[in-house]
């Protein structure tokens, strides 16, 4: 019976080194295709000036000091790893991994900003035009880096750092009581959006009322807004209602997963910037310059070869 158990979480523990290498390679990727993102917002001026995408900067700007914050959470638990017995410093996974909830929540609440920005564009084009969108998306922002810094603060005060033999993952560092607040608050986010999402979804149209000038700006900002809901239904939404109703009856899905959630936040911001450079025609074109001129030059150093006779 005890060597069926050593089995077993032998088998747990190989399950969190995988889940280890998978989030620390999804780092390396999120890492680069936000941090291009920020480049093309600080080289392309029209980038800036689309209030419509202001939202989308600040979730890649998140994204991006995310995967850089918790990069030493992951190196340390690799580094650490043992095949029988894992043991890792309590103080350190809860400071390593503290950008875990605060990005989380910061995500949760500007894809409730984005669906309902979407949803006024919908049902309320009026509205919509009426509202300035640099004080909306500052707004949402301001209520996102709240809520975060306020599940920040609630992260150390209900979970002091003690042992925890065989735990892989920082939600086993924290009490039940905080991963049954996270799980119920990133729940009833998750509920909110997909209600928006749903509800514009099912009656998504072109914009009404949109200027001749205006169309193109609202049009990439639609498209962009639309293909990163849909990333955050998928990455964050319906896996934070799962952690919630699973907390519900008392199960802790990081017991069995490790690092579950920042591979979710990580994919997330990674499917978020491809779906970014995708749609939107101003970086493709960035794009295929910067890739005119590499050729060019590399053409243009080319040795010439006379030929004498």
């Amino acid at each position: 019976m005890v060597n069926r158990s050593i089995d077993v979480e032998a088998i747990t523990n190989e399950i969190y080194l995988v889940t280890y290498l998978l989030v620390l390679v999804l780092q390396v990727f999120c890492i680069g295709i936000n941090g291009l993102i920020i480049i093309f917002f600080a080289k392309i001026p029209c980038l800036r000036k689309n209030k419509h995408l202001r939202l989308v900067f600040y979730l890649s700007v998140g994204d991006f000091f995310n995967a850089i914050w918790s990069t030493p959470y992951i190196v340390y638990m690799i580094a650490n790893w043992n095949p029988i017995r894992l043991d890792f410093d309590p103080l350190f996974i809860l400071i390593s991994s503290l950008s875990l909830p605060i990005q989380l929540k910061i995500s949760a609440i500007v894809t409730i900003g984005i669906a309902f920005s979407r949803y006024l564009a919908v049902f309320f084009p009026v509205q919509f035009r009426k509202t300035e969108q640099s004080v909306y998306s500052e707004t949402v922002l301001a209520i996102g880096l709240t809520l975060g810094l306020f599940d920040a603060i609630l992260w150390f005060l209900l979970s002091p750092p003690s042992k925890v033999p065989d735990c892989g993952t920082s939600g086993c560092f924290v009490s039940y009581e905080y991963r049954y607040y996270w799980g119920i608050s990133n729940m009833i986010l998750g509920l909110i959006v997909i209600i928006l999402s749903l509800s514009f979804f099912f009656k998504i149209k072109a914009a009404t009322g949109v200027s001749p000038q205006q169309h193109h700006t609202y049009h990439q900002a639609n498209r962009t807004s639309t293909g990163i809901l849909i990333s955050s239904l998928c990455f964050l939404t319906v896996p934070s209602i799962c952690v919630g109703l699973v907390e519900l009856v008392g199960f802790s899905i990081f017991k069995l997963l490790g690092p579950f959630y920042t591979a979710c936040l990580i994919s997330s911001g990674i499917c978020n910037g491809i779906i970014f450079i995708l749609c939107n025609g101003d970086v493709r074109q960035l794009i295929r310059s910067k890739h005119l001129d590499i050729l060019t030059s590399s053409i243009s150093v080319v040795p010439r070869i006379e030929i004498t006779h």
